[in-house]
């Protein structure tokens, strides 16, 4: 639905907006993993395990607002398998030092090859708005860096210990841009998380499909002048 004003700032989803992860990446994490703490765990049994326990807490965070990272998930992925968890706690930072190396071996890619130049466009100023799962801020800022959008300021739920929906998430935002919620468009591909709560935060939304067509084509209307597909 076209809106007759341009925003005078742009809040970006990152996962399913701008990024996809590299298809090497996530399997590589997985047999990291398996083979720290589950080595007599089948690896597809484990994947799914994993693939499972990320849904189930990415709608938990949705649900209620809360920020759960890297040990919470793979918590979560080891009570599914019915295995203990307190050998976990003295290898967090060893795993994650590996996951951070397996990550930037294999950075995301952009959902659309236009989409870095298309976001350095922007007449407006820009933030990323994310929610992290198992991959934080600090590690998110690297891995910006190889697909084309490093620099850009970001609100990391890791950060903040909150997640989106949570209001906090986009008052961020807005905070960080220096503009006026209503002023600001929050671009991302879930209902709840990002249309629903930027709209509860008093920003304006434009919901995408996690395809980099759609999101390319909102950030091009933000140069027309009358924008395009915000609610």
């Amino acid at each position: 639905m076209p809106t007759a004003r341009r925003p005078a700032g742009v809040s970006l989803d990152i996962w399913g907006t701008l990024l996809a992860s590299d298809p090497d990446f996530k399997p590589a994490r997985n047999r990291m993993l398996r083979a720290a703490l589950a080595p007599a765990v089948p690896a597809d049994v484990f994947d799914a395990a994993m693939r499972q326990a990320d849904r189930d807490v990415d709608d938990r965070c949705i649900r209620d607002g809360i920020d759960i990272g890297f040990t919470g998930r793979v918590e979560a992925t080891l009570r599914a398998l019915e295995l203990p968890i307190e050998p976990l706690a003295d290898r967090v930072p060893e795993l994650y030092d590996a996951q951070q190396r397996l990550a930037l071996a294999h950075p995301p890619r952009p959902l659309h090859v236009e989409l870095p130049a298309a976001v350095a466009a922007l007449p407006v100023p820009v933030v990323l708005t994310s929610n992290t799962g198992m991959l934080p801020g600090e590690l998110m800022r690297k891995l910006l860096v190889p697909a084309g959008f490093g620099g850009l300021p970001g609100v990391f739920s890791n950060e903040l210990g909150v997640a989106k929906p949570h209001p906090r998430m986009f008052q961020e935002a807005c905070a960080t841009l220096g503009v006026e919620a209503g002023d600001v468009l929050h671009v991302g591909d879930n209902p709840a998380a990002d249309v629903a709560g930027a709209q509860a935060a008093g920003l304006r939304a434009a919901l995408v499909r996690p395809d980099g067509v759609s999101t390319l084509a909102v950030l091009h209307g933000i140069l027309e002048p009358h924008g395009g597909g915000v609610a």
